[in-house]
């Protein structure tokens, strides 16, 4: 039988320990986590270990891009084109709190730590951000096609909401929030709908 790793035990790895690096978190600080520690939570090996990461931070952006990935997916999910588009600003606002609020060591790590591993960090962190502000971008297009005098929603305006909310976010992390970040809804959807209202059509005399 060969030893090779099929792509499906290579995903199943990369999974495991992901979800061991998150069950670290919840005890330790990132700078305290260590690859044994990581490995033994996964019940995998140093070498399956480097087999998928060149080192814990590696680890840790693929976590950064899985987690962001998994609440976009939550938001898309529960999305509905067909509705009103406060209703709906409201529910992908509300999703994307809970789904963080619901991990808030795992949250505080990606939100602070991430940001100390330097330029790889900054750009994981920018990758996600402009994740989001296509999604926001996408929705008004959809939008404009039943209301087609509604402005397109400029990358630049897209970044600012979603900068918006991340520094909200933060700040709440850093006050000892974070398993409570469901509170900003109002404040981010309130803000959310501000720029969005400023794409609708003037009103004419």
């Amino acid at each position: 039988m060969s030893d090779t790793a099929t792509p499906a035990t290579n995903a199943d790895h990369r999974s495991r320990l992901l979800d061991a690096l998150t069950l670290a978190l919840t005890d330790q600080a990132y700078a305290d986590v260590t690859i044994a520690d990581i490995v033994a939570h996964a019940r995998v090996s140093r070498r399956t270990f480097y087999e998928q990461f060149d080192n814990k931070d590696a680890c840790l952006l693929a976590l950064c891009e899985r987690l962001s990935e998994q609440i976009l997916g939550l938001i898309a999910a529960g999305y509905d084109p067909t509705a009103d588009w406060v209703e709906q600003l409201n529910r992908v606002t509300d999703t994307y709190l809970q789904a963080l609020q619901m991990q808030p060591a795992l949250v505080r790590t990606l939100y602070i730590e991430l940001m100390q591993l330097g330029d790889v960090g900054l750009a994981v962190r920018r990758r996600i951000s402009q994740r989001f502000a296509m999604f926001l971008i996408m929705q008004v297009e959809l939008a404009r096609v039943r209301e087609p005098g509604k402005r397109s929603l400029s990358p630049a305006l897209a970044t600012a909401i979603v900068g918006g909310a991340n520094e909200l976010i933060l700040q709440a992390i850093e006050d000892g929030r974070a398993d409570r970040l469901s509170d900003l809804a109002p404040t981010v959807s309130e803000f959310m709908q501000a720029v969005l209202k400023s794409l609708e059509p003037a009103a004419t005399a």
